[in-house]
């Protein structure tokens, strides 16, 4: 195993990351994290050929892939729900 570089502690020191380790984070793949960077424009940073990941980046990457609700949708489970609890009217 090699030394860590001056450059990696430094990162490391500061929160960022590397791809593999971002995407544990992130809770995604190693290939998925890489597809964003390199082609989707994902936030990072890039040192030469290495790219890290800030804490700053990861939380960006987390809203770019946030699925906001949709208020028809809650709506009609509401409506459904509050149709499940109303007990049923006996029969005259």
């Amino acid at each position: 195993m090699s030394t860590p570089t001056d450059t990696e502690t430094m990162m490391r020191r500061d929160g960022y990351l590397p791809p593999d380790e971002a995407a544990r984070d992130l809770g995604c793949g190693k290939r998925w994290l890489l597809d964003g960077l390199n082609k989707h424009g994902f936030p990072h940073t890039r040192m030469g050929r290495a790219k890290w990941l800030s804490p700053e980046d990861r939380e960006e990457i987390r809203k770019l892939c946030r699925i906001p609700a949709e208020p028809a949708k809650i709506s009609r489970l509401r409506r459904s729900m509050a149709k499940a609890k109303t007990p049923a009217r006996a029969a005259a």
